[in-house]
């Protein structure tokens, strides 16, 4: 059986559905309670080390003692099966995997390392040394590499290997090449030790009311790092705070139900339950603890959210057929909804047009619920 899972690990790096399948597979295998301790405590094990290691904090001794056995008996045989077993350094780039799908496989023992680059500087402009790893960052720059952050949060950088220019297309070539420093396109900052790390698309970037960053997409990947989290979109453009739509994975969160014995009818009627808002707001939690442990991110932690009625749909015009946001839609098609997120209302009535697949339409009526979330201090998150 373990081994049947970790064939499906092997589709995971940077691909958060499956490893959130494989999350979902790993809930149901802990119903046998032969398998629940090997598998909950070698996973906290590991990551626990890791992480320690990685914040350059001392390991406990039983902690050293332990791992051995945890990679005899759940870390090796799943690094066999990945085919990493004599991978030495594995680099991830593009697409960011999310801290906590990093340290899942560094915690298996693979050497995976972050960088940044795109062909405008003849490949990449960070890099993570040996030793020098952060789960949330893409490195330092390289020799000859200079970084800068502009107001509007981007990041410009200038190297002898940056490029002259794109081919027959001048007009292209001044937006993107400017007195030698290249606009990456993408939203940005450097920690206190120089460390790069990459929030989101410039274009997709802009600020609180009191002129905090805000890079909706990242804590929206943030959450949906959650095998209990579809979707999620989040709002905070000129707002006092940030507030989050979720929709819960109907299969996953289904199967957690069934195991508590809740009885539910359709998506909507589970989505409202309030066993359903505690895991969700457990979830929430999670990102929050994250967020306040960096200091230039602490200002957006998720202060409300509420669960959707209704799946986002590409039939209904909110959601990309790739599953990306149509956030302008989003903004006038539940506008009543974040009405009630940001006058204090701890829910709202709502009458939602959907789309069926045969094109039929109908409406579906709803009390959605709103709840509150604690920001977590700095002392805390630690």
């Amino acid at each position: 059986m373990l081994e049947e899972k970790a064939e499906d690990l092997g589709r995971v790096l940077g691909q958060t559905d499956e490893y959130k399948a494989l999350r979902r597979a790993t809930e149901a295998l802990r119903e046998d309670q032969a398998v629940q301790k090997v598998l909950a405590e070698a996973e906290r094990l590991a990551q626990d080390i890791e992480r320690r290691r990685l914040s350059r904090q001392p390991i406990p001794l039983w902690q050293r003692l332990l791992y051995p056995l945890g990679s005899l008996l759940v870390y090796g045989p799943l690094k066999d099966n990945l085919g990493f077993s004599r991978v030495r350094r594995a680099y991830t780039a593009g697409e960011a995997i999310g801290p906590e799908i990093f340290l899942f496989f560094r915690g298996l023992g693979v050497n995976v390392k972050q960088l940044y680059g795109m062909t405008e500087a003849s490949v990449f402009v960070t890099i993570q040394r040996d030793g020098d790893v952060r789960l949330d960052t893409v490195g330092t720059p390289i020799d000859g590499v200079e970084i800068r952050i502009s107001d509007e949060g981007e990041v410009l950088f200038r190297s002898p290997g940056v490029f002259q220019g794109y081919a027959k297309n001048p007009d292209a070539t001044r937006q993107t090449l400017q007195d030698g420093w290249i606009r990456s396109g993408d939203a940005g900052f450097l920690d206190s030790d120089g460390h790069l790390k990459i929030v989101d698309r410039a274009k997709d970037v802009s600020r609180l009311a009191d002129g905090t960053l805000f890079a909706p997409k990242f804590l929206e990947n943030k959450l949906k790092f959650s095998p209990y989290v579809r979707e999620a979109v989040c709002l905070g453009q000129g707002r006092p705070c940030v507030t989050a739509f979720v929709n819960i994975d109907l299969t996953a969160v289904g199967n957690w139900a069934e195991r508590r014995n809740i009885a539910y009818t359709s998506y909507a009627d589970l989505a409202q339950k309030g066993e359903v808002y505690e895991l969700i707001q457990r979830e929430v939690e999670r990102v929050n603890r994250s967020l306040a442990e960096d200091e230039a991110l602490r200002g957006v932690q998720i202060r409300r959210f509420l669960i959707l009625h209704k799946e986002l749909d590409p039939d209904d015009e909110e959601i990309t057929r790739t599953r990306k946001v149509r956030r302008g839609y989003i903004a006038q098609k539940y506008a009543p909804l974040i009405d009630a997120l940001y006058s204090g209302r701890d829910h709202v009535q709502v009458d939602a047009k959907v789309t069926y697949e045969d094109g039929r339409t109908g409406t579906m009526r709803a009390d959605v619920q709103i709840r509150d979330v604690d920001a977590v201090p700095p002392q805390v998150a630690r």
